[in-house]
């Protein structure tokens, strides 16, 4: 036993006074109320009390008084039983796939998980030290070797499993190896849904593997496109990563406020699946469903923000100040012409996107750019053939310059057919030959159109005006929405006093200027007087390969340590000897008492 209260003993006797503070304060009128336990000095002679050097005669009341006393005193400064055992590690797999079903249906495979860590609560010597870690988004503690195994069981009670997926091998194989280097674990035992590539690892750590690898689908993208020069269009794109045999199913895109689905492609089979939904209706969130029997349900849906509009700046440098005036009625759009000799390519650096209207420069300009029937002899893109009303022939249907555009009625009053250009493919060509070259430079897009798209008429030339804005949106590369953010990330906030709606409903005020992104779903962020809405989403093809190896590196085994030393709390075993002593020091004071009043 080690009583460690003597250091501490003048403050820890602060715990006794009342109890002889107590009895001078419990007074009648007249009598004073005895208290037996509290008063040592009642079985002496009054005589004795007197008498600087009288003898002192104590009976054994006094004693079992002063031992009550002297155990209340140990009991408030709560010694501790020291004993040595070794430290275990618990360590608790939290990420996404743990959601998975089990075989047969019966729970998931973080419930599993759970009962297997407090099975081996069970099994684990008392004398040991037990830490609870969770591995995802990022390994980290939940409870420390100083818990009690009741603390432990609520601590597991409570841990969650996230939406995030696992954090990458190397993460957990350096995690592994530090708890059993430098944090002196002997042993850690890890519950997750992945087995163990190799057998190499020490023994030391002990995998526990749930489940096995089931056939899943989930959606690894989703992604909505509105291009700022077509503000009542969305389109979507959904990517579907399946794994495994599995049978048919569907991919729907809904309304997440009204649950109304707007379209659905069915599919069968196939690894790596792209459904492109067009012009689907304005709403504030969309959501993509995918309808499938598989292992894993999380991943079968994905979320999107509607993307906010921006006015994009175009600098057109043209001789027609007629054509930059037509494209004044195109939405979100700002325009600065200049004449070709005030061109500057420093100018154009400020720029998203420069215009080329019937001119070139000697140079690629320093951002993305159209060249809009550029001038013969230019050095960027010579002309091969030329012709009137050319017949379009062909064109790339999967690139966006070409979307919505009804070919059949897109007739030029003349075009020049471009040369080859060792960068660029053609998107539309004609009997003549390309007639729209596109292609990427040092990380900037480029379009090449061989015959004149302007003035632009709207309405009144559909197929031309569809072509304009299409050309305008790709360039800008506001086409798209930014990838959604990923389950697992950090989201930073702008103001002090911003507060987060979650997924779930619920609203969070958080400590700092960060949250974890622990759930899938859109948070409403709320800071400076504005709310801004965030898509969070798993789509994660690797997460959704249910029960894939786990690649650790070789951890070196851990080198002998001394054994952890752990208390075992003595005071609640004082504090009941004291409360029995106490009930027999009253009942023979009582008895005493009785025997005087009768004499």
């Amino acid at each position: 036993m080690d009583f460690s209260f003597l250091s501490p003993l003048a403050f820890r006797l602060l715990y006794a006074l009342p109890l002889l503070i107590v009895p001078y304060l419990l007074r009648e009128r007249g009598k004073r109320i005895v208290v037996p336990a509290l008063f040592l000095y009642q079985g002496l002679p009054s005589s004795a009390r007197r008498r600087l050097w009288g003898r002192l005669k104590l009976t054994p009341l006094f004693f079992l008084q002063l031992f009550i006393l002297l155990l209340l005193i140990t009991a408030a400064a709560q010694p501790l039983l020291q004993r040595q055992g070794g430290k275990v590690a618990l360590v608790l797999d939290t990420s996404a796939s743990m959601q998975a079903r089990m075989p047969g249906g019966q729970g998931s495979l973080f419930e599993a998980a759970r009962q297997q860590a407090l099975q081996a609560l069970d099994t684990i010597p008392g004398r040991d030290a037990i830490s609870l870690f969770t591995n995802a988004p990022l390994p980290a503690p939940v409870s420390t070797s100083a818990d009690t195994r009741a603390q432990l069981r609520q601590d597991l009670g409570r841990v969650e499993v996230t939406d995030a997926p696992d954090p990458s091998d190397e993460v957990v194989s350096s995690f592994f190896a530090q708890l059993l280097g430098e944090r002196g674990f002997q042993q850690v035992f890890f519950f997750t849904d992945r087995p163990l590539a190799t057998q190499e690892n020490t023994d030391a750590l002990t995998v526990v593997t749930l489940g096995e690898a089931q056939p899943n689908a989930g959606i690894s993208a989703f992604r909505l496109y509105r291009s700022p020069f077509f503000p009542d269009q969305v389109d979507a794109t959904v990517v579907v990563t399946a794994i495994g045999r599995l049978s048919k199913g569907s991919v729907a895109i809904e309304n997440v406020e009204t649950g109304k689905a707007w379209q659905s492609q069915q599919f069968t089979t196939g690894e790596s699946l792209t459904f492109s939904f067009p012009q689907l209706p304005l709403a504030t969130t969309y959501r993509a469903r995918l309808f499938v029997e598989d292992g894993l349900a999380l991943d079968n849906e994905a979320y999107a923000v509607l993307p906010a509009l921006t006015t994009v700046p175009v600098l057109f440098v043209s001789p027609s100040a007629e054509a930059a005036k037509s494209l004044g009625q195109i939405p979100n759009l700002k325009l600065e012409r200049v004449s070709p000799q005030d061109y500057n390519p420093a100018k154009a650096a400020g720029f998203p996107l420069v215009i080329f209207h019937l001119t070139a420069p000697e140079t690629l300009p320093p951002t993305n750019a159209a060249f809009i029937l550029p001038p013969e002899g230019n050095t960027l893109f010579p002309f091969g053939k030329a012709a009137t009303r050319p017949a379009i022939t062909q064109w790339t249907a999967a690139h966006p310059l070409t979307s919505y555009v009804t070919f059949s009625l897109l007739s030029p009053a003349y075009a020049q057919a471009f040369l080859p250009v060792s960068w660029c493919k053609p998107v539309i060509s004609s009997t003549v030959g390309p007639l729209v070259l596109a292609g990427e430079h040092d990380g900037r897009r480029y379009v090449a159109v061989g015959f004149d798209l302007f003035p632009y008429l709207g309405k009144q030339n559909l197929p031309t005006s569809i072509l304009t804005l299409n050309l305008l949106g790709w360039l800008a590369a506001q086409a798209g929405q930014p990838p959604s953010l990923k389950t697992g990330a950090t989201l930073t906030l702008a103001g002090v006093s911003a507060s987060v709606r979650l997924p779930s409903g619920e609203t969070l005020t958080p400590a700092g200027s960060t949250i974890s992104l622990k759930k899938q779903g859109v948070y409403t962020i709320s800071e400076n007087g504005s709310e801004r809405r965030s898509a969070v989403n798993l789509t994660n093809a690797e997460e959704s390969r249910l029960g894939r190896p786990l690649r650790l590196t070789p951890i070196t085994p851990p080198a002998p340590v001394a054994p952890e030393t752990t208390g075992q709390p003595l005071w609640p075993w004082l504090l009941i000897a004291a409360l029995v002593l106490l009930a027999l020091e009253w009942g023979i004071a009582r008895r005493a008492g009785e025997a005087v009043g009768m004499g």
